[in-house]
């Protein structure tokens, strides 16, 4: 394929800017034929036809007709600069507007939320090497701009991946936002961030780039790639391993954005290319949240995939469900620090280690489960939950309590619950 310069990129985005106004004074000319038709077709049945259905026939028309002439509107002001595009994709995005909301939307497109329904187990693979394939480019100059860096393009005048993976940063931290909202609906934000930052950041990101072999692609300068680069004194040159995963991570983000852009299903594609692949950076979260949903007594968990925005009752913490199942009068429960002090690997933060404990009816410090978590909180709800799952065990202290005599607690007499 021939090399374009940014003048004949632009001689093809100046073409294709006039074929897109020829478009939509089509559309609105068909739009407002359809228009006059139904209203002498409604003329010709009713007479006189009511300001109902005259207002009623307008309703109906104007899904198509506001759009073409908005579109129009913004062809004669030129907000959408042929020069200042960078790609024809992005006029074409920025040109899309509300079927009869009045108003433009101007502006790349959101992810549809219902793509963005929470992960389930079988949303992710066994291992990284059951990844899908990585969505293709379909636009052949968005294709070789987001494997060009901009130290090989400054010298022959050809687009780079810059824009490309600025904008793919905002679509990769969006995508990844909505599936952990969706996903873990009691987190904190500050956990949810911490999440969200193990997807996007470059050592995730490189990794992607290196299994694709995006990198063996790229155009890029010879510093940063193996081996570095040499000089006249035969020592070579090469880029910091900080800055090698900067750049293999910034492929990527260009890699995603021009496959949103090359298409109108690029989106699609991408967030279901990234739901998997990230899945598998978050699988031991993910799978722990599907077994506290179904311990909170979700209805219908395995099936639950709701949208972007949809609400759902508050369920109790593991520690509340595992008192009402097992706590009564004379029973405590108790939370205590075990183990010695570690760091989450992926966070360097602190590592808490919770083992819950059953005292009363003649047991004595029985362990119930071991939890971990970034707070105490967190690692004794894991611990609850780990009890809840040894049904064995449960349904055993629940028959204790039963042929001791024991009462579920009640608001007037909760049972004690500690955490020393």
């Amino acid at each position: 394929m021939s090399k374009r310069s940014f003048e004949e990129f632009s001689t093809v985005a100046s073409n294709s800017r006039y074929h897109s106004v020829l478009d939509h004074a089509e559309s609105l000319l068909q739009a407002a034929k359809a228009l006059k038709q139904d209203l002498e077709r409604l003329g010709n049945c009713a007479g006189s036809p009511s300001h109902e259905k005259i207002l009623l026939t307008l309703k109906q028309h104007n899904a198509q007709i506001l759009p073409a002439a908005q579109a129009l509107s913004q062809d004669e002001t030129g907000s959408v600069s042929p020069a200042l595009c960078t790609t024809h994709k992005i006029q074409k995005v920025d040109e899309h507007r509300g079927p009869s909301s009045g108003h433009s939307q101007s502006g790349l497109s959101i992810p549809h939320p219902v793509l963005l329904t929470k992960w389930m187990p079988q949303d992710v693979p066994d291992n990284a090497n059951m990844l899908p394939p990585l969505p293709s480019i379909l636009d052949p100059i968005l294709e070789k701009a987001a494997r060009t860096h901009s130290g090989i393009a400054k010298g022959i005048g050809e687009m780079d991946y810059e824009r490309l993976e600025w904008i793919g940063d905002a679509y990769l931290y969006l995508v990844s936002s909505a599936l952990i909202y969706q996903t873990f609906p009691a987190l904190p934000a500050g956990r949810c961030s911490q999440l969200r930052e193990r997807l996007i950041k470059n050592e995730a990101l490189s990794e992607f780039t290196l299994r694709y072999n995006l990198d063996k692609r790229a155009r890029m300068p010879t510093e940063y790639q193996p081996g570095g680069r040499q000089s006249q004194t035969g020592a070579g040159t090469s880029a910091s391993s900080k800055e090698r995963k900067k750049v293999l991570g910034d492929l990527l983000e260009a890699h995603m954005a021009a496959a949103i852009l090359g298409d109108t299903d690029g989106l699609s594609r991408v967030t279901a290319w990234l739901k998997p692949a990230w899945g598998t950076i978050l699988k031991r979260e993910v799978n722990d949240e599907y077994k506290k949903s179904i311990v909170r007594g979700s209805s219908n968990p395995a099936g639950d995939r709701g949208h972007l925005g949809s609400s759902s009752p508050v369920q109790p913490p593991p520690k509340v469900i595992l008192s009402q199942a097992i706590g009564t009068a004379g029973v405590n429960l108790s939370y205590r620090d075990v183990g010695d002090h570690k760091k989450d690997k992926n966070t360097g933060l602190p590592w808490f280690t919770v083992a819950a404990y059953y005292n009363g009816f003649g047991e004595t410090d029985l362990i119930l489960g071991y939890g971990g978590g970034l707070s105490k909180k967190e690692a004794g709800n894991n611990a609850a939950l780990k009890a809840l799952e040894n049904k064995k065990l449960i349904k055993r202290l629940q028959r204790l309590r039963d042929t001791v005599g024991g009462t579920l607690p009640n608001a007037e007499n909760p049972p004690t619950n500690k955490t020393r």
